[in-house]
């Protein structure tokens, strides 16, 4: 969470509003009913007001702390490929003098990776999952672990990913840590042990996905995976519109490079 001096002043200022406001309520409530008047309105609107006080200061961390820029970290990595973008104002936030919470969250820290590894910045996305495993609580640990997993056999750093993956999979897991132990046993574990087929079943399957729509990220890095599939399988007519894919669509991410560089190599 990473909340500015301008943030939780917003925040304390609209639950005071809350608070006045139900406060003049009950007083005026109070006043009329010595009148014989009908206060039952006043009353129920000046405790709900009251109510709204914690629930507007809650809401309000997290929006200004966690919300704004999570959903501005979904809109320039995810949807409009600008990594680069998102991590100057995750950086200038987190360097800011103005800040009087800095503790960055797990999902805040995943983006921050997935932007570094659409950079092909190898270093600084494993930094940033080190970061996201240090503060993972105990719950959440073996979550942390396995995106770090991921990103290692995405490397090809097979003996680190596959203790991380062995220890996924003979431990207790919920339901969350079960479906991503299987989504890397189908992709990036499979492409680092050579197991293609799996693989292009597995990234078919994601990108004819309609229920959630792929965000513009997704679907790159799905293309990008199935011309390295094809790639590796020699099946160079299949991966030559993959890859094209990605140079036409690769916004400001390597992957648009990458993928330029394959059909060099093919050709």
């Amino acid at each position: 969470m990473f909340l500015t001096k301008k943030g939780f002043w917003k925040i304390i200022i609209i639950a005071l509003c809350y608070f006045v406001l139900g406060s003049f309520c009950m007083a005026a409530g109070a006043i009329l009913a010595t009148l014989g008047a009908d206060v039952k309105f006043l009353f129920v609107l000046g405790t709900f007001c009251y109510i709204f006080c914690p629930i507007v200061i809650a809401c309000g961390r997290y929006a200004e702390g966690k919300g704004k820029l999570i959903n501005l970290g979904n809109k320039l990595v995810r949807n409009e490929l600008k990594p680069y973008e998102f991590i100057k104002e995750y950086q200038r936030l987190r360097n800011s003098n103005e800040l009087v919470v800095n503790k960055p969250s797990i999902k805040i820290l995943q983006l921050v990776a997935i932007a570094y590894d659409s950079l092909d910045d190898r270093k600084n996305c494993l930094c940033a999952v080190e970061e996201i495993i240090s503060i993972a609580n105990e719950k959440k640990k073996m979550f942390a672990k396995l995106i770090k997993c991921s990103f290692l056999f995405s490397y090809d750093m097979i003996d680190e990913a596959e203790a991380i993956f062995t220890e996924a999979r003979t431990s207790k897991q919920n339901f969350i840590c079960q479906a991503f132990t299987d989504a890397i046993f189908k992709s990036n574990r499979a492409m680092a042990m050579g197991d293609y087929k799996t693989a292009e079943a597995y990234n078919l399957k994601m990108l004819s996905q309609i229920f959630p729509k792929l965000d513009n990220l997704s679907k790159l890095t799905l293309y990008y995976k199935l011309g390295e599939v094809y790639e590796k399988l020699q099946n160079y007519e299949k991966a030559i519109p993959y890859y094209k894919y990605c140079i036409d669509n690769g916004g400001a991410t390597a992957i648009k490079e990458s993928a330029r560089c394959a059909l060099q190599r093919m050709q």
